[in-house]
């Protein structure tokens, strides 16, 4: 015979809002003793699913499920972390690991990493968002760095930290913030990424443009993302300028931006750039990469050519980058 005993009424509204989940503690205060808790979990119609956190159906558990239960877990204070918030926010350069929950808790508490679950103690005040169906998230800038620190090649810090900042889900201000106060380990390379971000770089190729272009020994410092005026008041961002030469690079594939200038087709800004008198130099992704030596060795040649003539007459600089 199943164990009956007094349950709170409202114990089936919790359990619809928590996706049919529930810590011990919301149990026993809901009126379950703990025999009744262990003859549920004996005839199988609940499921342990962590320590004191039971799925009160047999079914299978969703990426949902695994959410709810990792912050059930991890207490009152706890927040989906890292490539998981990130998800959530809509960065699509974070890839999340379907078996791994990550969650950040204050230093204080004492949830530990188990299981599916990956456990963050954070020494400082978290800022948290809640979703509409209740899954709590640290805020945006912090999940971002997280994320970055448990990456381990600097391609992929900067492939993130970019598209974060492309998608606007961030500031380059509020990484460089989250960054100083964020967890030590991993710090080299996200500091290293943080920098083509602040520079102006929006995504990896142009990032890679910019090492190259600081390496020269040729080129003055160039601005990234700028914004200018056209002389017909129209408004552009070029990936690359050089101010003294009146040239521009122009990294190809820049569909992920959030474009301020509206000039989401290649060949119009190309157009409406050179019809304004600037030099537009274009290269693919591939090619930075693959032949970076021979795309840097281009545009020094032409800025040598063209090194003195300065922006043609009616451009304005704006904005000086995209920080």
């Amino acid at each position: 015979m199943p164990v009956r005993c007094p349950v709170d009424p409202d114990l089936p509204q919790v359990l619809d809002r928590q996706h049919q989940l529930i810590s011990r503690d919301q149990a026993l205060a809901a009126g379950l003793t703990p025999r009744a808790i262990a003859f549920r979990l004996a005839a199988g119609h609940w499921q342990l699913v962590l320590p004191d956190v039971y799925l009160t159906h047999r079914g299978r558990l969703d990426r949902e499920h695994r959410l709810r239960a990792a912050l059930l877990f991890a207490g009152d204070d706890a927040a989906i972390d890292a490539v998981d918030a990130c998800a959530w926010y809509g960065v699509k350069a974070a890839t999340i690991d379907e078996r791994r929950v990550h969650v950040v808790v204050p230093s204080a508490a004492p949830a530990r990493s188990y299981d599916f679950v990956v456990v963050r103690r954070c020494k400082h005040a978290l800022k948290v968002v809640t979703a509409d169906n209740g899954i709590r998230y640290v805020d945006a800038p912090a999940a971002v760095i997280a994320a970055a620190r448990g990456l381990r090649f600097e391609r992929e810090v900067t492939a993130l930290l970019s598209d974060a900042v492309q998608r606007g889900v961030v500031t380059p201000g509020e990484l460089h913030r989250a960054h100083v106060v964020g967890p030590p380990r991993g710090s080299r390379l996200t500091a290293l990424a943080l920098e083509h971000v602040l520079g102006g770089a929006r995504s990896l190729p142009e990032a890679g443009f910019r090492v190259l272009a600081s390496r020269s020994r040729v080129l003055p410092p160039l601005l990234y993302n700028p914004l200018l005026r056209l002389p017909d008041g129209r408004l552009i961002s070029p990936d690359a300028l050089d101010v003294e030469a009146g040239l521009v690079h122009e990294t190809n594939g820049r569909s992920a931006h959030a474009r301020t200038d509206l000039f989401e087709d290649m060949q119009a800004r190309h157009d409406v750039m050179t019809a304004a008198g600037l030099i537009v130099l274009h290269n693919s992704p591939r090619r930075i990469a693959m032949a970076g030596h021979a795309v840097l060795k281009e545009f020094e040649l032409c800025h040598l050519r063209y090194a003195g003539r300065g922006l043609p007459q009616g451009i304005e600089i704006v904005r000086a980058s995209a920080s």
